[in-house]
């Protein structure tokens, strides 16, 4: 749609990236910690850890917006734009200050609490008809048939996360995650396995 376009959309990923990095750190963690209570046959503890985890990640995704929209001002500093491109980068970060909160809770609760699970099925469903039967269609229909302006476009493609929030949070309170994957009989003892073998 230009270069203006793909200028500013090139810098705004940049910013978005940089500032999203700690709240992929708390769902990283996340899997980490919910997985080991759910190991270890804690599932109410779990669930506690899921609940307090998940408002961290709305916590952390509003500090992450926040500090975008602390950027815009400086950002042009350290880049070289036309002044379309410049005006196109403002309105993108401040699609990116609600973009990240999405993410943030996304992260978290998709890729961390209930991949720890086991539930990584909903992830790949819910992300597979999110991009390939909304995002993209919407965009290019937006871009290509329609011929909406370059901002218009930018906000309809950046609603995915948004999107899917109502179906993660659905998913959640079912508590399908809630199970422990390991094995639950014990180890044979070594009698045991000499015996047999015998």
């Amino acid at each position: 749609m230009g270069s203006d376009a793909a200028a500013a959309n090139s810098i705004a990923n940049i910013v978005k990236n940089l500032v999203i990095c700690f709240c992929t750190g708390i769902a990283t963690a996340s899997g980490i910690m919910v997985g080991s209570l759910l190991g270890q046959g804690e599932l109410e503890k779990a669930k506690e850890y899921g609940r307090k985890l998940s408002k961290t990640s709305i916590f952390a995704g509003v500090i992450a917006g926040v500090i975008i929209l602390g950027v815009i001002p400086f950002t042009p500093l350290f880049s070289t734009l036309t002044d379309t491109a410049k005006g196109y980068l403002r309105v993108m970060l401040v699609v990116c200050s609600y973009y990240v909160i999405g993410k943030s809770i996304n992260m978290t609760v998709i890729s961390g609490i209930f991949a720890a699970g086991g539930d990584s099925k909903f992830g790949f469903i819910c992300d597979g008809i999110t991009m390939w039967c909304v995002t993209v269609p919407i965009g290019l229909i937006a871009a290509f048939v329609l011929k909406l302006p370059v901002l218009t476009v930018y906000i309809l493609i950046n609603v995915d996360e948004i999107i899917k929030l109502p179906a993660v949070l659905k998913n959640y309170r079912k508590h399908n995650w809630v199970k422990n994957l390991t094995r639950q009989e014990p180890a044979a003892e070594p009698e045991a396995l000499t015996q047999a073998a015998a």
